[in-house]
């Protein structure tokens, strides 16, 4: 670990509160029955409850990237710190870059004990388990593992998504697709989708044939309004299509549980949601539009599957849950909640939907059947709020007063 390192971030974090503690839950308790900000009534209404709290001297804390054990996050300086994700534990800090490039996005390779740090121009090379610079193992090989950072020749402007073989795939401000082995340091293929791709790709796969072989894709979209889905592995473009104007979040995508009449294999479908105003549905193998609905605003949040329904918050008119596989073309709306103010991130352990207003900072527990709110939260000071998972999962909240905390499940 780096000495100055080490130094800086223990003051930083050496109070972490566990809330399974009584003695350290009671004495962080607030006179009005509140901890960082949260009522602990409405808190308890919700279904989740306190795990444990971190403090941070810094107060931009961003690009929290959840991993199986780990929880990730930048400050201002751009020092990367690793915490243990079940306790909120400091596990490492270590300084990034020069603050010159922004950065991207966070990834995790623990079999080759590294974490990749994907900026807009270069990508930052830790080991995992230490947060330190990386030794060399072999001066005889030029392997980028081992180096500290990996110049890109084009550079990164979206977040990067691993492709399950140690190398990452993003969006560049020329359009392209990227495919990048960091094992030697260089872009291996890249695609082209339209001119400049600002938004995240998405992983997406579906079963293509009756044996169950799966298919996987990444789709991207272009600031021109293209989006295509181009095979993983193959780089091999399946589909496109020229919206009349561009997405602003990342696609969603989801597969049927129950086989349409006469199709002998689940359907696989990608959901767009457009500054067009229409929620569309399109098969992820063919492109086919299995459906489109027009709604009343401009759409700027990705749409949210769970099992057959989806999920999409509509401006200045509420969350609206739709039939994800209805026999039809215009689509299928099953009910809209006005003063639903967010979009769904997550479901509670009794399958409740979990929505997020970030703009109110306010967490709401909503019923899946009719949309009505059955309990809500105010998280003052919040900045971000993110899960690991779209169903049953944990909530890790960063706000502006340098504080970490978990909500989990209640049982």
């Amino acid at each position: 670990m780096h000495m100055k390192t080490f130094f800086r971030h223990f003051a930083c974090t050496a109070f972490i509160l566990t809330i399974t503690s009584p003695l350290l839950s009671s004495a962080y308790y607030s006179d009005n029955n509140s901890i960082e900000g949260m009522n602990l009534d409405e808190l308890r209404q919700t279904g989740f409850r306190l795990d444990w709290v971190n403090k941070s001297n810094s107060k931009d804390l961003h690009l929290p990237t959840i991993t199986d054990e780990s929880l990730y996050i930048v400050d201002s300086q751009d020092y990367i710190t690793r915490y243990e994700k079940s306790t909120g534990r400091w596990v490492w800090s270590s300084p990034i870059g020069s603050q010159t490039f922004q950065l991207r996005s966070i990834s995790e390779f623990e079999d080759i004990n590294r974490v990749l740090i994907v900026s807009d121009g270069e990508i930052y090379v830790v080991e995992h388990n230490t947060g330190n610079n990386p030794s060399k193992v072999d001066s005889d090989k030029n392997n980028a593992y081992d180096k500290k950072s990996i110049d890109l020749t084009f550079g990164a402007n979206t977040p990067a998504i691993s492709n399950g073989k140690n190398q990452l795939v993003y969006g560049s401000k020329t359009g392209d697709l990227i495919w990048f082995d960091p094992a030697i340091g260089y872009d291996i293929n890249r695609y082209s989708i339209g001119n400049s791709l600002n938004i995240a790709p998405t992983y997406a796969e579906g079963i293509r044939l009756k044996n169950g072989l799966i298919r996987q894709t990444v789709v991207a979209a272009s600031e021109n309004g293209n989006v295509a889905v181009v095979d993983l592995n193959r780089i091999k473009e399946l589909w496109s299509i020229n919206l009349m104007s561009p997405t602003n979040a990342p696609v969603a995508y989801g597969s049927n549980t129950t086989l349409v009449e006469n199709e002998e294999i689940p359907r696989t479908s990608i959901f767009i949601a457009g500054t067009d105003q229409y929620l569309r549905s399109l098969d992820l193998h063919t492109g086919k539009q299995r459906w489109a609905y027009l709604t009343n605003a401009k759409l700027l949040d990705s749409p949210t599957v769970i099992g057959k329904t989806v999920y999409q918050y509509v401006p200045g008119i509420g969350l609206a849950a739709f039939d994800a596989y209805p026999n039809n073309l215009s689509g299928k709306l099953i009910w809209i909640a006005n003063d639903v103010h967010g979009n769904v991130i997550t479901t509670t352990s009794r399958n409740k939907l979990v929505c997020w207003d970030a703009s109110s900072n306010k967490l709401q527990i909503v019923d899946p059947r009719k949309g009505g709110v059955m309990s809500e939260l105010n998280i003052p000071n919040a900045t971000t709020l993110v899960t690991e998972s779209a169903s049953n999962g944990s909530l890790y909240i960063l706000n502006d007063q340098g504080a970490i905390f978990r909500l989990v499940p209640r049982q």
